[in-house]
């Protein structure tokens, strides 16, 4: 019988250039907690960290643009980031990822990301008066031989 041995901590199996490093440190200086409804459950199991599911969502979304929640949920199962993004925390099922999305989100994904952007923006002194074209040739998909 053969034995998967996976050093405790998942970080040393991710590349240090990776992009979860980046997102989770600029998600780390937004507050997550003011895009949840606010709920007043004290008894019965205790829920699943709402911020730990909210930053796969985005993640995901960033990765891969729209897709669907049982793929996340695959991608939380398979995939070494989505295990480091969540921490330890049981993997959750793509239903646990739909509630959180209908029921407890007070804007919507898209919202967001454009608050994430505009963080970035005021941070790192974003430009966007200017667009700069570098005149990269790249080869186009009809003809072998022409350029674009």
């Amino acid at each position: 019988m053969r034995q998967l041995k996976l050093p405790l901590e998942i970080e040393k199996l991710i590349d240090i250039s990776d992009p979860v490093y980046t997102f989770c440190e600029v998600m780390d200086h937004i507050d997550l907690s003011r895009y949840f409804v606010e709920k007043g459950y004290k008894t019965g199991h205790p829920r699943c960290d709402a911020q730990k599911l909210l930053k796969v969502i985005l993640f995901a979304f960033m990765e891969n643009g729209i897709c669907s929640l049982r793929k996340i949920e695959k991608l939380c199962r398979n995939d070494i980031r989505y295990m480091y993004l969540l921490d330890g925390m049981k993997t959750p099922s793509f239903a646990t990822f739909g509630n959180l999305i209908r029921n407890e989100l007070t804007d919507s994904i898209e919202q967001i990301f454009e608050d994430i952007n505009s963080y970035i923006f005021a941070k790192d002194h974003v430009d966007l008066q200017h667009t700069y074209i570098d005149g990269t040739k790249i080869e186009a998909n009809a003809n072998r031989y022409t350029w674009v």
